[in-house]
């Protein structure tokens, strides 16, 4: 099983890029949430590795989520959280 570092080999500039490495995410057991202090979707794994991080920001940026709401209205339309 590759590294979920890979999953961002694919990301794109478009927003279904970006829900897909949203669900590859997902899949290598890695947990994506909200953060209302950043104001984007982060990693848990944030905490204590800052890898992800531009990936994270570009991802938020490519599916516009900067809310909760807009969060909750990208998740209705891509599945976000089907794990």
């Amino acid at each position: 099983m590759k590294s979920y570092t890979e999953c961002f080999e694919d990301l794109k500039d478009d927003p279904l890029s970006a829900a897909e490495c949203i669900h590859c995410l997902q899949k290598h057991g890695e947990v994506v949430l909200f953060s209302d202090e950043k104001k984007r979707l982060i990693l848990w794994r944030e905490e204590f590795d800052n890898y992800p991080v531009p990936f994270m920001e570009k991802i938020s940026q490519l599916l516009e989520i900067h809310t909760r709401d807009d969060y909750e209205k990208m998740d209705k339309k891509f599945n976000l959280t089907m794990y």
